[in-house]
Formats: structure tokens, sequence, C-alpha cells
């Protein structure tokens, strides 16, 4: 889903000429960019295909059209990946369990406020922040010649210290970086990466199997030595 800018640029669907004045009214006092305004689904699929950036969406259930606002739901989030908002007349359990079932990010009951509006509006960027932080704290950036290429963490198959190297084992890629293993391991941040060895450590989420000796992920073998084997035979099990 896309994340919300610091200039939002927001289009309405809305088929009440005055309630889509007012709230393009509120919206521009709350310092919030109106692209377009939009009565019904042809005019909003023509706003998303013609609009060079729409960063949020607030749309009306109930359309005068064939076509209501569930109908523009799917197309906002599927094919353009747009957050946005429904808005209604309607507080009834079916109305709000159909609109749910649709995943907007909030819903406005009219009449709302402009401090309803400010905090939906600021409540969504702060949810897509904290979950862009999250993604980010997923991924490593690890120096590869003269590029710097990001790893998703959980792609990494295992760890192997070489010197003051350590190799970084992905499916596609093996990559060499300047660290200790257990520097390195801290840097990850992962609960998923266990010591095997002095020389190993391993992504147990990616272990098919483990014997006294070594463990098996994909058609390898990793070394398993005495001083980590129960800890990671009890893991396994768990």
């Amino acid at each position: 889903m896309k994340e919300l800018s610091s200039m939002l640029n927001i289009l309405i669907v809305e088929d009440d000429l005055f309630i889509a004045e007012m709230l393009k009214e509120m919206l521009l006092e709350l310092d919030y960019q109106v692209v377009g305004i939009a009565k019904n689904y042809d005019q909003a699929m023509h706003l998303l295909q013609t609009t060079a950036s729409i960063d949020l969406c607030f749309v009306d259930i109930n359309l005068e059209d064939q076509k209501s606002g569930f109908d523009v739901a799917p197309v906002i989030r599927e094919a353009y990946r747009i957050p946005f908002v429904f808005l209604t007349s309607y507080s009834d359990k079916k109305t709000i369990e159909d609109a749910a079932s649709h995943h907007p990010e909030a819903y406005l009951v009219k009449p709302f406020t402009k401090v309803d509006l400010l905090t939906t509006v600021e409540i969504i960027r702060t949810r897509q922040r904290k979950a862009k932080t999250q993604e980010e704290a997923k991924t490593i950036v690890i120096k590869d010649g003269s590029l710097n290429v990001k790893v998703n963490i959980e792609d990494i198959r295992w760890l192997k210290s070489d010197n003051i190297y350590v190799e970084v084992k992905t499916p596609n890629k093996t990559f060499l970086v300047r660290s200790s293993l257990e520097s390195f391991i801290d840097e990850l941040g992962s609960d998923s990466f266990f010591r095997t060895h002095r020389s190993f450590a391993v992504n147990m989420n990616h272990v098919s199997a483990v014997n006294g000796q070594y463990l098996i992920i994909g058609a390898e073998k990793i070394p398993l030595s005495r001083k980590f084997r129960d800890e990671i035979v009890a893991h396994f099990k768990s």
C-alpha cells in the first residue's frame, strides 16, 4: 500500500456536491491538497488514470450510480494501491461489516467535523510510517562491490565466518561482509539466527533436519558442534 507523503494529494469520490465541497474546504484548511472530486464510478476511474499523484481517497459508499463505493474501493486498493477512507451516513452493523470486507484505512460517519477529519488522516499517516519502519527493519544493506544491496533478512540462510569476513548465504547469492560473526548477528537483530559452530550461524526458519553432527538447509550440511547442540535441537523441536 502506498505510503502517505508529507504533502497529501487527496481524491474525493462523493455524489453529494454540498458534502464534497465541504470536505474539500476542510481538507484545504488542514493544509492537504485536493486533486479532484468524482461523483460516480466512471469519473473516479478517469481521475485515477489521469492524475499524476494521489496519496489518499475519500469514498462515499452510496453513490447515485449503478456502481457504489464498494465497486470503486477494490480498484483503488488493488490496481492503484492507494489507501482510502469510506464515507457513509449509516453506522449499522451490516454496513460496517460490508465496508470492513474491503479493508479501508478508516470509516467516517456523516456528519463529521474538521477534527474528525484531521484525526483520521493523521492516524493513517502514523500507522503507515510505523509499518514502513517495521518493513525496513526486516532488511539489511550489504556492500557488494560498488553497489549497496538491500537484502531481506529472512532470505539469509546461513552465515559462515572466514577470518575477518562473514559469508552471507542467500538463495541467489553469497555476499562477503567485513565483520565478525557475532557482530553481524547482532546487526541483523533477528531472533531466528543461532550459532551452530564457532564459524557458523543459521536461520532456523530454513533448517529442515538436525542430528548430532550437522543441520540441513536445502542440500547443504551445516556443522553442529557439541557446544551449541542442545540449544539447537531444543529449538528445532519446539
